[in-house]
């Protein structure tokens, strides 16, 4: 079989872009190289996918470049998939193309935007136009988490038998090490957008830094700030915290596991997620996490980290010193989240969507 792919993220040069859909996409079809031998994928991009992804994701993968970007999915792609007639056509960044002539699969992550439009003033209604298109067209949908098939069938009323849920997983390079030094610092990983609750995060900490008299922690955020909250700022000036927190603006893949080895905890409260792929990170370093207790969260978590309100700064604040202070607590929790990290695999995510391809 000949198969289409929408793979436009795994061209892109913007370091601060490579954080939800790319990980998905490229850990994706790195796997999906090493499992299906049969298929031929045409994986379409605006612009060139370097040789070094490429090499990664196997021999029966074909980078297609396909101008021009404007109007993409409306015009330049679906004209190329009348020349190159495709079998079937995977569309992993929650789109599909407005005419695609074969049957298609779209991969949905979440519909945060239709909690929480505020968070999305400039994109709300594309995102929503695009998710929407792709759902209708889509043979089949995968969601990362039963929360978002949830919504899709809350929201757009799709039928239950169209959606398969498989869950996501996480890079090899993310394992545990032994510390040898004492944590001093909270981390956050993760874009710096509205919906991930980083004023409530900073407010938290400066109430941890109160309530415990702690001078010698700090707070680092590691993300891009493509999609910046503007409170983030002026929050940090108005409680004072210029000198405890640390931002190290986006990391690089191969950098991360040391900083979640290294941190008391991760905290990541978000207002909403449709899977939480850092959270899957975290726990597979060992790094005891703190996260929201909504959306898919605590489907994700369980019972292997401290679910909170995210919009109760007292709550975060209560389990920062949890666990900055509980050393039993905390060991349980790293114990917890390696037994949990190890539910997730990209290998099984991978076969899953092949499943689905074929059924």
């Amino acid at each position: 079989m000949k198969i289409g792919v929408d793979a436009g993220c795994l061209g892109i040069k913007d370091e601060r872009l490579k954080v939800g859909v790319y990980q998905v996409t490229f850990n994706f079809f790195r796997e999906l190289g090493k499992i299906d031998k049969k298929n031929e994928y045409l994986l379409y991009s605006f612009w060139p996918i370097s040789s070094a992804i490429m090499a990664q994701l196997g021999p029966k993968m074909a980078n297609v470049v396909v101008q021009p970007t404007f109007g993409w999915n409306y015009f330049a792609l679906p004209l190329r998939l009348l020349k190159d007639k495709p079998d079937f056509f995977l569309g992993p960044s929650q789109s599909l193309p407005r005419f695609c002539p074969c049957p298609g699969l779209a991969i949905i992550y979440d519909l945060a935007f239709e909690y929480f439009p505020e968070c999305y003033p400039e994109s709300y209604s594309q995102l929503r136009k695009v998710t929407i298109q792709a759902t209708r067209k889509a043979k089949k949908i995968i969601t990362l988490s039963q929360v978002t098939k949830r919504d899709l069938i809350k929201f757009y009323q799709i039928s239950p038998s169209k959606i398969k849920v498989a869950y996501g997983g996480y890079d090899p390079i993310f394992q545990p090490q032994p510390k040898s030094h004492k944590s001093s610092y909270f981390l956050f990983v993760g874009a710096l957008k509205k919906t991930k609750n980083i004023p409530r995060i900073l407010e938290a900490f400066a109430q941890f830094l109160r309530q415990n008299k702690k001078k010698d922690y700090l707070f680092i955020f590691a993300g891009g700030d493509l999609w910046l909250d503007d409170k983030i700022a002026p929050t940090i000036e108005k409680l004072g915290l210029k000198d405890k927190i640390k931002f190290l603006g986006f990391v690089p893949q191969k950098d991360l596991p040391a900083l979640y080895r290294g941190a008391v905890a991760f905290v990541s409260p978000s207002l909403y997620e449709g899977f939480g792929l850092t959270l899957v990170e975290a726990m597979a370093c060992g790094c005891p996490v703190i996260c929201g207790n909504t959306g898919s969260q605590p489907e994700v978590v369980g019972k292997a980290g401290i679910l909170v309100n995210p919009k109760r700064v007292s709550e975060i604040s209560s389990a920062m010193s949890q666990l900055a202070f509980s050393p039993t607590l905390r060991q349980k929790l790293i114990r917890s989240g390696l037994a949990r990290a190890k539910t997730f695999s990209w290998r099984k995510f991978s076969q899953e969507v092949l499943d689905v391809i074929y059924s």
